[in-house]
């Protein structure tokens, strides 16, 4: 990759800026038209399965246009944040009354030890490989012990600049791809515990996707 690191998280975040309304529409009607909204809502109650907490307060990273976010207000209370201004206006035309904010998943804004789960759909391939450290160590902070992360990956190798990407044409982002063994060991080095993993059953957009549950294991 050539690109500087800076200008690729902020070519991403203008182009979210510019595709909001529309990028949002299409995805509102990926959930509703295929099998992809009800098997993602099976991967967030898993989520709810391992937090600890009876009414867990959970972390949406890269909340997009709210949809997760709302799901998981109906069992825990929810905090959503994302870098784009423009999708954090979508989120709120579809949660009102929701709890959301701008921020850089790389420098979370949050005490030490606040959340029982920090959920992160398709958004950790938005960050630099060198940078996705700085977002595991952001996380396990502001984690409770054996708070949980899930999240997921786009299979593959390599990270660019992609000025074409195939979930939206025409709108470059910047892209970072894993295999999974890869992600395990980074997992591993930053003291998670992985719980389970798990391969979307099909495609989206042609590209394999893997979910991934982990538990903050505590220092000794």
């Amino acid at each position: 990759m050539t690109e500087d690191i800076g200008d690729v998280v902020k070519q991403t975040r203008r182009t979210y800026d510019h595709i909001a309304v529309d990028y949002s529409a299409k995805i509102d009607k990926l959930l509703s038209n295929s099998w992809v909204g009800e098997f993602e809502k099976t991967l967030l109650d898993r989520l709810f399965s391992m937090v600890e907490s009876v009414k867990p307060l959970i972390l949406d990273i890269g909340c997009g246009n709210g949809k997760d976010t709302r799901y998981l207000q109906h069992v825990s209370v929810a905090v959503g944040i994302d870098i784009s201004y423009g999708m954090l206006q979508e989120a709120k035309k579809h949660l009102s009354a929701g709890d959301f904010c701008q921020m850089d998943m790389r420098n979370l804004g949050f005490s030490n030890g606040l959340f029982d789960g920090v959920w992160a759909n398709g958004c950790i391939y938005h960050v630099p490989k060198t940078d996705f450290i700085l977002v595991l160590e952001e996380i396990r902070r502001i984690l409770k012990r054996a708070g949980i992360f899930s999240f997921n990956f786009k299979v593959g190798t390599g990270e660019q600049l992609e000025e074409s990407p195939r979930s939206y044409a025409g709108s470059p982002r910047f892209y970072a791809y894993y295999t999974t063994n890869e992600m395990e060991r980074l997992l591993r080095q930053n003291s998670f515990a992985i719980v389970k993993k798990q391969l979307y059953p099909e495609k989206i957009f042609d590209e394999e996707i893997v979910q991934f549950w982990a538990r903050k294991l505590h220092s000794l």
